[in-house]
């Protein structure tokens, strides 16, 4: 026996380790394969450190919702066990070893109690997520074979833990044991079915039964090493702590940005799995199936072919296919290609970049950048984009706004209220009001861009505008994946912006706000740029605007995603709200991180929705449950897109901006002509 058993536990650790870090090796490889973009560095090692403590130690994003709790503790128990397993090794090749030995007796002891207890809740969260994942079945689960292996091999391993402690307690002597029993209350309890705690030491089938015990639970963990190595949904377990620790540190939401002056690229965008990043590519591996993408998918929830978790899912399956065919055997590359391929165009062009996604991922996978990268590759290099926006991207080309109207009627908005021009005066202004296309073109919207003027010159902020200067951002035609013309529309926009010295806008756009504010910096445009329901805020909370109470009224709030999650502002509009004398908010089922796109983004504004439910339907569904009165917004394409949703609804609930309500209540001077309510 003295033998068999090193001999025993030699060969597990060699054939299940070895195994498993070979496969492994193999998976980084293929990994490895992706285009390089930086992140390996570490240039900015603190704070990835950090949000590795927060998101793999905290689990901050898991513990979101009530699936998360049961990971939190599954996760723990198994770094908790971990600890056990090797000093089960160990002891393997030396008997006689024990922790305690090192740390001392009376740490030994907490340690094992933390173990034991610590053990036993894990018990009770793979139960329960067994319950829940195969019985209750709650929408957006998986239930696979996978799975259904991991956990069964969670339950064998705390079993035989404990067996194989309760073997221990009743057979050794107590001063062999090395620790206190009573320390370990839950093996101390098992130990029972043993004959109890040191009573057993003359019983040779006792002794049996933990080294049997004592192989299997190492079996058990060898076989998870090499159960997770093959790929499943597990390899989470090593991809995902390496996704979070490289997570993007950019700001949020912003795209990457491609060399358009690169005279010697044969093709934009990404095609093939080299194309993509290493990280885009280790987010396949670090996919846990949770579905939270495809749950809060606005897409996915209105029957559009996309899904985002399956786009990565077919990713992984392809990296795994290509890797071991082409990078592991040598053979020839006739894959087909992910853009249009594996990915087909109608999943890549139903996303709205709304970063429902991305915001809910609890392990930083990236899709509207891998989406929006593909999407590149068919418009740029194919040429391969719905008919309607051909038109779309020729009206920005040409006109310098989606609506193609002449660029020179970009300040017929402001007609009566004196606005200055920047290029009129002889000075830069604290804050330049960036005015947007649709505020600019679309009739309603210039209802809502007249309401943002008077609140300005009523606050008596220093601004202008830059009237027929102006141009569009490019945001729509970025997100489409046409980036010669984003870049054609954003360097004359910087070019523009630096000559005049501007350092401060404003913008009624959230879309304007994220690409001035976060994208531009990448072509030299950098600027302090603040989104109107920031500025509101703080006007009012500064004192500059006096509001009248118009009465009692319930409101309800619509989020939108380029200023709630991919800039973290859910505060800001809601203050705003909460200082109009009178307004009742009444929130959304679906609210902050959580809300429901209005479906415009990414380009969707310009494009047919003919698959399923129509987005904006759906989420004026959301705001008619409220029974509120109006629907208050903080985008022109939320605008549109809800006053359309309430319109094909036939609901007496009005639409209306911040600005809007705030114009709507401002106490002026009586010899300032008010602006008539919106229509």
């Amino acid at each position: 026996m003295e033998i068999i058993v090193p001999i025993a536990v030699a060969l597990i650790v060699t054939v299940g380790f070895g195994y498993a870090g070979y496969e492994i090796f193999w998976k980084l490889r293929y990994v490895v394969a992706g285009r390089n973009d930086g992140r390996a560095d570490l240039d900015d090692l603190g704070p990835r450190a950090a949000g590795f403590v927060k998101y793999v130690f905290g689990q901050a994003r898991t513990i979101r919702e009530f699936g998360g709790f049961l990971h939190f503790f599954i996760f723990w128990g198994f770094v908790v066990l971990q600890v056990e397993t090797v000093e089960f090794i160990i002891r393997g090749f030396a008997p006689d070893f024990r922790l305690g030995e090192i740390i001392g007796v009376n740490a030994y002891n907490g340690i094992l109690f933390v173990q034991d207890v610590f053990t036993a809740l894990v018990f009770i969260a793979v139960i329960a997520a067994i319950i829940r994942r195969f019985i209750i079945r709650p929408d957006h689960t998986t239930q696979t074979r996978d799975g259904a292996v991991i956990l069964g091999l969670e339950v064998g391993l705390i079993l035989t833990k404990y067996l194989a402690h309760g073997c221990e307690i009743a057979w050794e002597h107590a001063w062999e044991l090395g620790w206190d029993p009573e320390w370990t209350p839950i093996s101390m309890a098992v130990s029972q079915v043993f004959g109890g705690p040191h009573s057993a030491h003359d019983n040779a089938i006792v002794h049996i039964g933990f080294i049997v015990f004592y192989l299997m639970h190492l079996s058990i963990v060898a076989f998870f090493a090499y159960w997770i190595s093959t790929g499943g949904k597990h390899i989470h377990l090593v991809g995902a702590t390496s996704n979070v620790f490289f997570r993007k540190l950019e700001p949020k939401g912003s795209l990457y940005a491609l060399d358009m002056e690169d005279e010697d690229a044969e093709s934009f965008g990404a095609a093939r799995m080299e194309d993509l990043s290493w990280k885009q590519l280790l987010d396949a591996y670090a996919c846990t199936e949770c579905a939270r993408c495809e749950h809060y998918c606005p897409a996915f929830n209105t029957g559009k072919e996309l899904n985002p978790m399956i786009v990565i899912q077919k990713l992984k399956q392809h990296v795994k296919e290509k890797g071991e065919a082409v990078y592991r055997k040598g053979e020839e590359d006739n894959y087909p290609l992910l853009a249009g391929g594996i990915i087909s165009k109608e999943e890549l062009f139903a996303c709205t970049t709304c970063g429902a996604c991305v915001q809910n991922c609890p392990v930083f996978i990236e899709h509207v950048d891998t989406i929006v990268d593909l999407r590149r590759y068919l418009v740029l290099t194919e040429g391969d984009v719905p008919a309607e926006l051909g038109r779309t991207f020729k009206n920005i080309e040409n006109n310098s706004n989606p609506w193609g109207v002449s660029n020179s009627k970009r300040a017929d908005w402001a007609e009566g209220l004196d606005i200055p021009i920047l290029g009129e005066l002889d000075r830069v202004p604290e804050y330049l009001f960036w005015v947007g296309c649709a505020g600019s073109f679309d009739d309603r919207q210039k209802q809502v861009t007249r309401a943002m003027a008077r609140i300005l010159s009523a606050a008596g902020v220093d601004y202008a505008i830059l009237g027929p200067e102006e141009k569009c951002t490019g945001d729509a035609a970025r997100r489409l994946g046409n980036e010669y013309v984003y870049y054609a529309q954003a360097t004359e926009n910087v070019e523009t912006l630096n000559g005049y010295g501007v350092n401060k806008i404003i913008t009624t756009c959230p879309h304007c706000f994220h690409t001035i504010g976060k994208e531009y910096p990448q072509l030299g445009g950098n600027y302090e740029v603040l989104h109107h329901t920031k500025v509101l805020n703080d006007l009012l909370r500064q004192g500059r605007l006096s509001l009248k109470d118009s009465g009692r009224r319930r409101y309800t709030y619509h989020d939108s995603c380029y200023i709630g999650r991919w800039n973290s502002d859910y505060n800001n509009p809601r203050e705003t709200l909460a200082q109009v004398p009178g307004i009742e908010l009444k929130e959304m089922a679906w609210n902050r991180r959580k809300a429901l796109c209005c479906g415009a983004g990414g380009g969707q504004m310009w494009m047919e929705e003919d698959q399923g439910k129509r987005v904006n339907v759906h989420r004026t569904d959301m705001a008619i449950e409220t029974g509120a009165e109006a629907v208050v917004v903080n985008c022109p394409f939320c605008m549109t897109m809800l006053g359309d949703g309430l319109k094909a609804r036939e609901s007496e609930i009005r639409a209306f901006d911040l600005a809007e309500v705030v114009a709507d209540n401002l106490i002026v001077d009586q010899a300032a002509e008010p602006e008539p309510a919106a229509e």
